[in-house]
């Protein structure tokens, strides 16, 4: 048998990444996060202890990854091609493109809320919000805003409602959803949220 290239160890690997972080999914979901130890994830994952801690050196940093997974998608639906401009034609498309990964990934998103409704992971989401990544992403959605409604902060905080709200129910009783339904929703989701430029934000340089 030939020696494994570089490029089958990095295959290995990162299914091996992928299989933790989604055993840690599932038992911090349904065991709780603070319930559930790094023991416990191995086991899940089917690797010993020693091989997790050469992925992740905490349970800490694996919800890191798990969040930052999630935001990360929300962000490239949001802005495909990270020109740090959330255009209305974006704005437009990210609904569904929102609306197929709620179904593609089901389960993921079910998961995920599962987790972040838990106090202690609301409070780590809380402080990871502070982080510079989670700024920037803030400032983006505010810009959007900012460009196209006289009170951005209540717009961004009623699009993150809306967000949370139809995305929570759609994942939990997805029955019903007609697809009617849906493309009523969407509809009206762009109508509120997607606006063309009315004031100009200049940048400070």
């Amino acid at each position: 048998m030939s020696p494994r290239t570089a490029k089958q160890f990095e295959d290995i690997r990162a299914d091996k990444r992928k299989q933790i972080i989604e055993a840690a999914l599932v038992l911090f979901a349904n065991k709780g996060y603070h319930a559930t130890s790094i023991s416990m994830i191995a086991k899940e994952a089917g690797v010993s202890k020693g091989l997790m801690y050469n992925y992740f050196k905490s349970k800490e940093a694996l919800l890191y990854v798990i969040t930052d997974e999630i935001t990360t998608d929300i962000m490239s639906m949001m802005n495909p091609d990270h020109d740090d401009e959330i255009t209305t034609q974006e704005m437009e498309d990210f609904f569904t493109l929102l609306f197929n990964s709620l179904k593609e990934k089901a389960e993921q998103w079910k998961l995920f809320y599962q987790i972040s409704m838990q106090k202690d992971v609301l409070e780590y989401l809380a402080q990871q919000n502070q982080s510079e990544k989670a700024t920037k992403n803030n400032q983006l959605i505010y810009k959007y805003f900012a460009e196209r409604f006289k009170n951005p902060r209540v717009e961004m905080m009623l699009f993150s409602s809306l967000f949370k709200g139809f995305s929570m129910q759609y994942v939990f009783e997805p029955e019903l959803f007609s697809k009617e339904m849906i493309l009523g929703l969407k509809a009206k989701l762009i109508e509120i949220i997607v606006k063309d430029k009315i004031f100009d934000i200049k940048s400070d340089k």
